[in-house]
């Protein structure tokens, strides 16, 4: 006998791990110090489970450096994709109001996290079929050090 398991877009209060959904292994994308290329085609990325509308991201720092002396942070692009616009990714954009009663200007979702550091962010994501994220780095090339960057998903 067959069970009928619910798999619409429905409430999800916990963050669900986009790279295993329901799995143990953490959503979590890490370098040493290399950077991440800006995603391409269809399969990059993860999948939006269940079509959630947040998604969290914890991006750590764990001493990115160049030449032991210069401390260096990772920036990190959002990316979106959708097949039915034009199966194209896109960075993921925020209205951000520029101090007047309706005007509104549209900033890519970027995290910068300086050395040692960690950053937590919660993004509207609804209507995304996949999330990426794409690195570089400011103050300098990292040679020594990595970064951790986990992400989830959910809709409460």
């Amino acid at each position: 006998m067959s069970v009928h398991k619910h798999t619409s877009g429905g409430r999800t209060r916990n963050v669900v791990n986009i790279a295993d959904p329901g799995g143990a292994t953490a959503a979590h994308v890490v370098s040493d110090f290399a950077a991440i290329a800006a995603p391409t085609g269809v399969s990059a990325g993860f999948k939006n489970f269940h079509s959630q509308k947040n998604l969290h991201i914890v991006v750590k720092n764990n001493g990115l450096d160049e030449g032991g002396s210069t401390a260096v942070a990772v920036v990190v692009t959002v990316y979106g994709y959708n097949t039915s616009l034009g199966g194209e990714w896109a960075p993921l954009t925020i209205p951000v109001s520029v101090g007047n009663a309706s005007a509104l200007e549209f900033k890519n979702v970027v995290i910068s996290t300086a050395k040692s550091t960690n950053s937590r962010a919660i993004i509207p994501i609804e209507g995304v079929e996949r999330i990426a994220v794409a690195t570089s780095f400011t103050g300098g090339t990292p040679d020594e050090g990595n970064y951790s960057i986990w992400l989830g998903v959910n809709s409460i």
